[in-house]
C-alpha cells in the first residue's frame, strides 16, 4: 500500500531528519528516536522543530513588514486619492501571504546553496541557527520603527488630525463640530436602481432633494445641504462622512422605478456606530400624490427617531401635496438635475422644464420659483442680459407668493429681483421675509450675504454665510462668496485660502481660480495672479471677461503687446460685450487713443448695454474726461442723467436739506459726476454729491478697503474735497497693502489733479511702477502655462 501514496507532498515534511539514516522520505518511517514517544513528549518535539526551523520568526517578521506596508500603503494611497479598493485588496492579499509563508517557511530551508527542501538538507550542514539570528535582527528593527512611529503619531501627529485628511476635511469639519447635535442629518444621494430604459437617474436625484429641503424646514433639526453632500468621496465610511459634516445620523436610500411602479428603500443610520436606527421600504403607485406621500412617512418617522419637536405649522409642512400632476412633477426634477450641472446650456433647459410643468400645473408654486432662479443663474452668468432677466423673474415670482406666501426661496428670489432693478430696501426686507420663514434656509442665507456684501457690508453679511456654512461646509459657492466677503474686509489672503480650499475640493472649479486670482489682485500680487487666470481661462476658454482682464492684467505690468492678444482674443469671442468694450476703451485711453476709446464708450451708452465689471462707469468716465477737456458739459451730464436720475432726483438747494442717493451701486459715478457738475459751475450740487459719497464711503466698509476692487474711492474723494494730505495717505497706504487694481486708469483721471503736482505723489507712483516692473520679471520667467498663456 505505501508504494501506492504518490510522492510525499512538499509542504509534508518529517519532523525532523534523523542523523544516523539521513532525510526521511516516508513520514511513517520515523526516526527510532520518536517511535514510542508520548502525545506530550511529540507536542513538544513538535514545537521545538517549529522553532528549530524558524518558523516562528518568520511569521513575526512577516505580520511586522506586513504592518509597516499597510501604513505606507495608507498614506500613499490618501495621497494620490486611489480608489478605497486599492487597500482593501492590498489587505486582503497580506492576510492570504501569511498561512503561505508559515508553510513555506515549514518546508523549505535558506542553505549557503540557495533554498532547498527541509529533507533534503543534511543535518550538519544546516544553517537554521543563523538564519534565525538574522531574523531576530529584522524582528527588532521592524518593532523599533513601530513603536517610533507609534509614538510620533500620538505624541504629535494626534494633536493636528489625521494626517490623512485634506485641508478641506479639516475645515469643513471644524465648521461641523461647533454644530454636531443629536437631531442632525445628511442625506446621502439616492442610489437608482432602475432599468437603463427607465432613464430614473434625475428621479433619484428628485426625491433626495425633495425630502431633503422638507427635512431641513422641520423644527430644529439640521440638516446638510445637497451641494456638501455630494462633494463628499463616495468611498468614505458613515463615521467619516458624519465627521466631516458634524450629523449624528446619516440616511441612505434606493429608488427603483418600473412602469408605473416605484419602490423606495430608506434607512437611517447612526453616524458614530453605523447602527440601523430605522429602515423600510416603501412600494407604491408612481403618481405624485404617492411620491409625496411616501416623502411624508420617511420624514414622520426620522423626527421621530430624532425626537424633534414639530409645531403645527410643521405638520401642515409634512403632509403638504405641491403638486398632483405626476408629469408635472418629472419635469420639475428634470429641471433641477439641469440646474445642478451649472452650464448656460443647462440653466436654460431648467427653465423650459420649469415652465412646461406650470404650464401643466399652473398651481405648482414651488415650479414658478424654479423659473425666476433659473432666470437668476442665466444673468450672473451673463446668458441673458438685466432686460430679459426681470421680464423672465418677475411674473413668476408674482405667481408663486399668490399660491404661496410662505415659500422662503420666493422672498429669496424676490430680494434678488429687488436688488438687481435697485430697491435696495425692499431687496432687504424680501430677505429677512425669507429667514423669517426659515432661519437655515441655504439659499435665503447665501442670497442675503451676497447682497450685503455687493452692497459694501462685509461685516454684516459674514454672520449670514457663516451659519450657511453650517449646513454646507463644502460648498463652493458659499466657500466663493466667503472669499469676497473677507476680500472685501480687508482680508485678500483669507479669499485666497478659500481659493485653494475650492480647488483642492475640486480643481476644475471656475470659482476656485476666480477667488484665488482676485485675492491675489487685490493683495497687490500679479505675478501671482497672474498663473491662475490662465488657468481659468483654460477651464473655460470660451469666458471673453477673463481673457479681456487678464489683458488689463499684463498692461498693468507693462506688457502691452501681450494685452493686446489678450483682448484681441476676448473680442473674437465677445464681440460689443460690455466688460470686453470696457477693457478695450481702458487700454486704447491709456496708450494715446482717445478718441477711438469715446467712440466705442458712446457707442455702448447708446446701445444701452448692461454693467459688467463697472462698465457703464468707464464709459460715463471716458465720455465725462471728453467734456473737461472740450467744455461741451450737457451732453455728458445728460448721459449721467439717463443711467443714475436717483442723483438728480433731490437736487439741492440752500433751503433743502434732502440729499442724493448714493450707493455702491453708484459712489464712483457720483465722484465723477461731482467734478463735472463742479467744472460746469454747478459747484453746490457738487459739494452735496461729494459729501454724500464720503459720508456713505465713511458707513461703509473697512479703513483698509479703498474703495471697489476696480478704485481708489477715499483717494479721489479727499483729493476733491480739498484734502492733499489725507489723500496722499490713503495713496500710501493703498500701495502698502496692495490695493491698486486698475491703477493706471485711477492716476490719469482729473478726479486727483489736486495732488498730481506734488513730490509725495511722484514718489508714490514711482514705488508703484517699480513694484510692477519686479512682478513682470517675475511673470516673464515662469514656465509655459499651456494654450491659454499667450506669451
Amino acid at each position: 500500500m505505501g508504494s501506492d501514496r504518490g510522492p510525499t507532498p512538499f509542504w509534508f515534511s518529517p519532523l525532523r531528519s534523523d542523523p544516523a539514516t539521513g532525510p526521511v522520505d516516508n513520514p511513517h518511517q520515523l526516526p527510532h528516536h520518536w517511535v514510542g514517544l508520548s502525545g506530550a513528549n511529540y507536542k513538544m518535539s513538535f514545537f521545538a522543530e517549529l522553532k528549530r526551523r524558524n518558523v516562528f520568526r518568520v511569521g513575526a517578521a512577516y505580520v511586522i513588514v506586513a504592518w509597516v506596508i499597510l501604513q505606507v500603503s495608507d498614506v500613499v494611497l490618501s495621497n494620490i486619492e486611489a480608489p478605497g479598493w486599492v487597500f482593501r485588496a492590498i489587505l486582503l492579499l497580506l492576510v492570504i501571504g501569511l498561512p503561505v509563508i508559515l508553510i513555506f517557511a515549514w518546508a523549505f530551508e535558506l542553505t549557503p546553496e540557495g533554498i532547498k527542501r527541509e529533507t533534503q538538507v543534511d543535518p550538519s550542514a544546516t544553517i537554521t541557527a543563523q538564519t534565525g539570528a538574522k531574523l531576530n535582527v529584522v524582528i527588532t528593527a521592524g518593532l523599533i520603527i513601530a513603536v517610533a512611529y507609534i509614538a510620533i503619531d500620538k505624541l504629535y501627529l494626534s494633536k493636528d488630525g489625521d494626517e490623512t485628511t485634506t485641508v478641506t476635511e479639516q475645515s469643513a469639519a471644524a465648521q461641523s463640530e461647533k454644530a454636531t447635535t443629536e437631531k442632525s442629518i445628511a442625506v446621502l444621494p439616492f442610489s437608482n436602481r432602475s432599468a437603463n430604459n427607465e432613464n430614473a437617474e434625475f428621479f433619484a436625484s428628485g426625491i433626495q432633494d425633495e425630502l431633503l429641503t422638507l427635512l431641513s424646514r422641520l423644527g430644529d433639526l439640521k440638516v446638510i445641504s445637497r451641494t456638501s453632500v455630494e462633494s463628499l468621496d463616495p468611498n468614505l465610511s458613515i463615521p467619516k462622512i458624519g465627521t466631516l459634516l458634524g450629523v449624528a445620523t446619516i440616511l441612505e436610500g434606493q429608488v427603483q422605478r418600473a412602469g408605473d411602479k416605484v419602490r423606495i428603500n430608506v434607512q437611517l443610520i447612526d453616524a458614530a456606530k453605523e447602527d440601523h436606527l430605522w429602515a423600510n421600504i416603501y412600494d407604491r403607485e408612481l403618481t405624485a400624490d404617492s411620491v409625496f406621500q411616501v416623502q411624508s412617512e420617511i420624514a414622520t418617522a426620522i423626527t421621530e427617531a430624532l425626537h424633534v419637536q414639530l409645531s403645527a405649522s410643521d405638520e401642515a409642512l409634512i403632509h403638504a401635496v405641491p403638486t398632483q400632476n405626476t408629469e408635472a412633477l418629472n419635469l420639475y426634477m428634470l429641471g433641477q438635475d439641469q440646474l445642478s450641472r451649472g452650464s448656460f446650456e443647462s440653466y436654460r433647459k431648467a427653465a423650459n422644464y420649469f415652465k412646461e410643468a406650470t404650464t401643466l400645473d399652473p398651481q405648482y408654486a414651488q415650479a414658478w420659483v424654479a423659473i425666476a432662479t433659473a432666470a437668476n443663474r442665466l444673468q450672473i452668468t451673463g446668458s441673458i442680459d438685466q432686460a430679459e432677466y426681470e421680464s423672465m423673474a418677475e411674473g413668476p415670482i408674482t405667481t408663486a407668493l399668490k399660491l404661496n406666501d410662505r415659500l422662503p426661496g420666493a422672498y429669496a428670489e424676490l430680494g434678488t429681483l429687488k436688488w438687481l432693478t435697485g430697491d435696495f430696501a425692499a431687496a432687504g426686507a424680501a430677505f429677512e421675509k425669507a429667514l423669517q420663514l426659515n432661519p437655515r434656509d441655504g439659499l435665503s442665507l447665501l442670497s442675503y450675504g451676497r447682497f450685503l456684501r455687493s452692497t459694501n457690508r462685509p461685516l454684516q453679511a459674514l454672520p449670514y454665510l457663516q451659519t450657511a456654512l453650517e449646513t454646507d461646509p463644502l460648498s463652493p459657492e458659499l466657500l466663493f462668496e466667503l472669499g469676497k466677503v473677507e476680500m472685501y474686509s480687508g482680508h485678500a489672503d483669507k479669499a485666497v485660502a478659500y481659493g485653494k480650499q475650492i480647488l483642492e475640493m475640486n480643481p476644475t472649479l471656475v470659482n476656485g481660480t476666480t477667488i484665488l486670482l482676485q485675492g491675489y489682485y487685490a493683495m497687490g500680487r500679479y505675478d501671482l495672479a497672474w498663473p491662475a487666470f490662465v488657468k481659468g481661462i483654460a477651464m473655460d476658454p470660451g469666458d471673453y471677461e477673463n481673457w479681456s482682464h487678464a489683458g488689463l492684467l499684463v498692461d498693468a505690468l507693462g506688457d502691452r503687446e501681450l494685452a493686446d492678444r489678450y483682448i484681441g482674443r476676448a473680442l473674437a469671442l465677445g464681440p460689443g460685450k460690455p466688460a470686453v468694450l470696457k477693457c478695450q476703451a481702458q487700454l486704447l485711453t491709456l496708450h494715446g487713443q482717445s478718441a477711438e476709446a469715446i467712440a466705442i464708450a458712446r457707442d455702448a451708452l447708446e446701445a444701452r448695454l448692461d454693467g459688467r465689471w463697472g462698465s457703464t462707469s468707464i464709459f460715463l468716465r471716458l465720455v465725462r474726461d471728453e467734456a473737461l477737456r472740450t467744455g461741451n458739459y450737457d451732453d455728458a451730464v445728460r448721459w449721467y442723467r439717463e443711467r443714475h436720475p436717483e442723483l438728480f432726483s433731490k437736487s439741492p438747494t440752500i433751503n433743502d436739506t434732502s440729499i442724493p442717493t448714493v450707493n455702491i451701486g453708484n459712489v464712483q459715478d457720483a465722484i465723477d459726476l461731482a467734478l463735472l457738475l463742479r467744472r460746469s459751475g454747478d459747484a453746490q450740487t457738487a459739494d452735496w454729491l461729494l459729501d454724500e459719497a464720503l459720508e456713505f464711503y465713511r458707513n461703509t466698509g473697512p479703513d483698509v478697503v479703498h474703495g471697489s476692487i476696480q478704485t481708489l474711492i477715499d483717494v479721489e474723494l479727499f483729493a476733491m474735497r480739498g484734502d492733499p494730505k489725507a489723500a496722499l495717505d490713503a495713496f500710501s497706504q493703498a500701495i502698502d497693502g496692495g490695493w491698486y487694481a486698475d491703477w493706471q486708469l485711477t492716476l490719469t483721471s482729473p478726479n486727483l489733479d489736486s495732488i498730481r503736482n506734488d513730490p509725495e505723489f511722484n514718489v508714490l507712483v514711482d514705488k508703484l511702477k517699480a513694484k510692477m516692473a519686479t512682478q513682470l520679471n517675475i511673470v516673464k520667467a515662469l514656465p509655459y502655462q499651456g494654450e491659454a498663456d499667450l506669451r
